[in-house]
């Protein structure tokens, strides 16, 4: 299996004085600025105090922007720099044209999935939640986000069907 390696960063902070809420817009903050990943671990501190730990991994081109920003948005006095090279594998991503259709009533819709390596297809996260939303303001009916992944992880891996049923939904694979 063939690896690729390119140049990354990942940056280490801790803080003890933020609440959830806050936490919550800073990770969405770290994906506008440019991180790649952004991984929070709750942790205990000296003096049993809650806090918490930042991972935020991001591409050379982006590291000012998010040292900037774990400065003013987690007002931290200090972090940790660490300069790495990332392996990967190589990842292919895969659409496919599907209509779903409940009750005499269908909508088209574009699945997206990722292939990494020789492995299987995995949904995309985004990409599930935008179905499982397109379901319930089309069709009023509400699926689990589980339900909706498992749904396209058999699209993914059947691909050569043509037809799909889940439930009372009947779902087509178009060109």
């Amino acid at each position: 299996m063939d690896s690729y390696s390119k140049k990354g960063t990942i940056f280490i902070a801790q803080v003890d004085h933020l609440s959830g809420e806050c936490i919550g817009q800073t990770i969405d903050l770290f994906y506008d600025r440019g991180a790649s990943n952004v991984q929070v671990i709750p942790t205990i501190t000296k003096k049993n105090r809650p806090s918490y730990i930042f991972f935020i991994d991001c591409r050379e081109q982006y590291i000012n922007d998010i040292e900037e920003t774990i400065f003013k948005e987690l007002n931290t006095g200090g972090l940790h720099r660490i300069d790495t090279i990332h392996k990967y594998l190589r990842n292919e991503f895969i659409k496919l044209n599907i209509t779903v259709n409940f009750e005499e009533k269908l909508f088209n819709f574009l699945l997206e999935g990722k292939k990494i390596g020789d492995g299987d297809i995995n949904p995309e996260s985004d990409n599930i939640v935008d179905l499982k939303k397109k379901i319930y303001s089309e069709f009023d009916q509400i699926l689990s986000y589980n339900e909706v992944y498992s749904l396209a992880k058999d699209i993914f891996i059947n691909s050569n069907n043509t037809f799909f049923r889940y439930n009372n939904f009947y779902i087509e694979l178009k060109d």
